[in-house]
């Protein structure tokens, strides 16, 4: 998903803008794919769900590499280094657009998974598991 996501920020760039705006949208989506995406790996729930903020260290980790991500392209001896050039509003939009995918596909992926495997993906302990004596108390951690 995400290779291809990066292939469609570089055919986009390409087509509208040349060759070098392509590799500096593809290179630019494909960090910003990687940072995005690593919320939807936190859970199988959806993340609209859970407490994004609850995990410190993933904030910061997150606000870091897409600091970075975007220091490459817009200082100009970063640029330089890594043979990038300054995007416009109108490609850093699409570019934006396209990193932020892999929540809108994987959110989709995990609805479908809910109504398709509804015992698996349920909160709902087994009856025989929540009345053991032990066995309830470790699993509800787990689920």
């Amino acid at each position: 998903m995400l290779g291809i996501l990066t292939l469609v920020a570089f055919y986009i760039g390409y087509s509208k803008f040349g060759l070098e705006v392509g590799r500096t949208m593809a290179f630019v989506s494909l960090g910003m794919l990687e940072l995005v995406h690593v919320f939807n790996l936190r859970t199988e729930e959806s993340i609209f769900k859970i407490d994004l903020f609850s995990n410190k260290y993933l904030i910061g980790s997150f606000l870091l590499g897409l600091i970075l991500q975007i220091s490459v392209v817009i200082i100009p001896q970063f640029a330089t280094i890594f043979e990038v050039q300054n995007l416009t509003k109108e490609q850093w939009l699409y570019t934006a657009i396209i990193s932020i995918m892999p929540i809108v596909i994987m959110e989709f992926q995990k609805w479908c998974n809910g109504v398709m495997y509804p015992e698996r993906y349920s909160k709902k302990l087994p009856k025989e598991i929540e009345s053991s004596k032990w066995g309830g108390k470790v699993l509800k951690e787990k689920y």
